[in-house]
């Protein structure tokens, strides 16, 4: 089997990035995609589900849609996140009718991840387990929430962590553009210069524990160098999952 890889670095005014897109150790395919657009302000990852083929599309097509989208610049970022929100869903209703030809059981879906930035006006939107990180300081900030059975019963029924993520299907989607409900959240918040951003796909926090993505955000210099070490560790501990990795920093 031969992974394939895919990576970009581009540098703009505000914001230095680098992307990797990786299949990982044991599956034959690729059913994650990003977007790293500095020069607009805009990042994503979306990884797909629905098997082979199924997730590609999914992810593709979530991406492509963010891709056809224009952003408008000097408008409030909340006014941005409400285009993204639209576009979404209306990638969230092709997906479901697609997958209701193949059969009423059948799901092709993605998570999805955006990071913003506007001057220095920050919008996050998402819907699934993709994550957004914030390293400001010399600490790790989760700006996300995974939107999994065991955070609903955490968040809705007040269950402790230990319980909830021993429970059935706890890792389970609660949310996702074309699942049958579309929930995404978003936040807004200002960045400081210094920032450094980390978004990824679950490939990368499964193997990876937050701790660990901490230190090396803060030990590499330069975005490329700590993206290509957060995948070296994943690919070493055999990474089951493909793993997607973009890191932001703001100058």
């Amino acid at each position: 089997m031969t992974a394939r890889i895919a990576f970009s670095s581009m540098k703009s005014l505000e914001c230095l990035s680098y992307a990797l897109c990786h299949t990982g150790m044991v599956r034959d395919h690729n059913e994650d995609a990003v977007i790293s657009l500095p020069e607009q302000g805009l990042w994503a990852v979306a990884d797909g589900m629905g098997g082979h083929a199924r997730g590609d599309y999914a992810s593709q097509s979530v991406i492509a849609s963010l891709l056809d989208m224009t952003l408008a610049h000097e408008v409030p970022v909340a006014s941005q996140l409400n285009n993204i929100h639209r576009v979404l869903e209306q990638t969230n209703q092709r997906l479901i009718s697609k997958a209701q030809e193949i059969s009423e059981q059948t799901i092709i879906g993605s998570t999805v991840v955006v990071m913003l930035i506007d001057g220095n006006n920050l919008g996050i939107f998402w819907a699934g387990d993709s994550r957004a990180y914030q390293l400001r300081g010399g600490q790790l900030t989760q700006l996300t929430t995974d939107h999994t059975v065991a955070n609903e019963l955490i968040r809705a029924q007040g269950f402790n962590h230990e319980d909830a993520r021993s429970a059935k299907d706890a890792e389970a989607l609660t949310t996702a553009v074309g699942a049958s409900v579309f929930t995404p959240e978003r936040r807004e918040d200002k960045t400081q210069p210094g920032d450094r951003f980390c978004l990824c796909s679950d490939g990368l926090n499964k193997v990876v524990p937050d701790w660990e993505i901490e230190a090396v955000l803060n030990r590499q210099q330069g975005p490329e160098p700590a993206a290509q070490q957060l995948l070296d560790l994943s690919l070493d501990r055999k990474a089951t999952d493909n793993v997607s990795i973009i890191v932001v920093d703001y100058i």
